[in-house]
C-alpha cells in the first residue's frame, strides 16, 4: 500500500498489526498458569 501511495491505508493497516501483536502477546502472557497471571489475577 505504500508503494502505491495509499498512505492512509497503510498507515491504519501498520496500527493495527501494532495493537493485534500487543493483544496477542498480551493473552498468551496472562494465561492460567503463567507467572505473569499468578502476579496479576493469583490464578
Amino acid at each position: 500500500m505504500a508503494r502505491r501511495r495509499q498512505i492512509h491505508a497503510h498507515r491504519w493497516s501498520m496500527i493495527g498489526l501494532y495493537l493485534g501483536a500487543l493483544l496477542i502477546t498480551g493473552a498468551f502472557t496472562l494465561l492460567p498458569g503463567r507467572v505473569m497471571g499468578l502476579v496479576v489475577f493469583g490464578w
